[in-house]
């Protein structure tokens, strides 16, 4: 990896747990340079939320500007409930900047028409339509993994080990609850489900979208 080209800026929670390969949070992940700006304030508890509070967002934004002034061409941040400030902060970043895969929806609906499309959550008791950003339709099948066994509790309480298995099974097993409205694609909201998105696609057959793979068109683009 050379110190040319694109870098990759990531605005991540106060969060410690693990981030295999593939999750936004491992630097290992990324087809570019990229570096992580962690916050202090904005955690798991106080952005799964309905509500961000103004703190939080200026220091999203703060975290922004520092991750330009080091360099970074394209920003993103770390969890998908931080959608509801994409323009907010994208108009303060001046540059490419994706909060959230869920920014992708307009772009899915172009492609897929109407059909169902399945969004995969941390929370699905917590996402609501105030996530998408105008972009919410009843077409959308949501499915969580706040009742697994592995992930949620991990993500949730901080714990420094993760059974990256049970992780998969987590996810495979919220996929499996909307199977029977046949989504056209799967959107992952959540970053955290990304190192299990080849397995979603080889075992459900459907096409599997992402931030980290957004975050990758977007870099590629700024490079040509």
């Amino acid at each position: 990896m050379t110190e040319k080209g694109v870098k990759i800026g990531i605005i991540m929670l106060n969060t410690n747990f693990p981030r295999p390969l593939g999750d936004i949070g491992n630097l290992a992940s990324y087809q570019h340079r990229a570096q992580i700006f962690k916050l202090e304030q904005a955690n798991v508890a106080n952005v799964v939320s309905q509500d961000l509070s103004e703190d939080i967002v200026l220091e999203v934004i703060a975290g922004g500007k520092q991750l330009i002034a080091d360099g970074c061409q394209v920003i993103t941040t770390s969890c998908g409930f931080l959608a509801p400030i994409q323009g907010r902060v994208q108009y303060e970043l001046g540059l490419p900047f994706i909060a959230s895969s869920l920014c992708l929806l307009p772009f899915l609906r172009q492609c897929y028409g109407s059909s169902p499309i399945g969004v995969i959550t941390f929370d699905s008791e917590t996402l609501s339509p105030a996530h998408f950003n105008g972009h919410y339709d009843d077409n959308l099948v949501i499915a969580g993994i706040e009742r697994g066994q592995e992930l949620h509790a991990v993500i949730k309480q901080g714990k420094a080990q993760l059974n990256e298995s049970l992780a998969q099974q987590d996810v495979i097993e919220a996929v499996h609850s909307i199977m029977h409205y046949k989504p056209s694609c799967l959107l992952l909201e959540c970053t955290n489900l990304s190192p299990y998105k080849n397995a979603l696609r080889n075992f459900f057959k459907v096409p599997v979208f992402d931030l980290v793979d957004a975050v990758h068109w977007l870099a590629n683009a700024q490079r040509s």
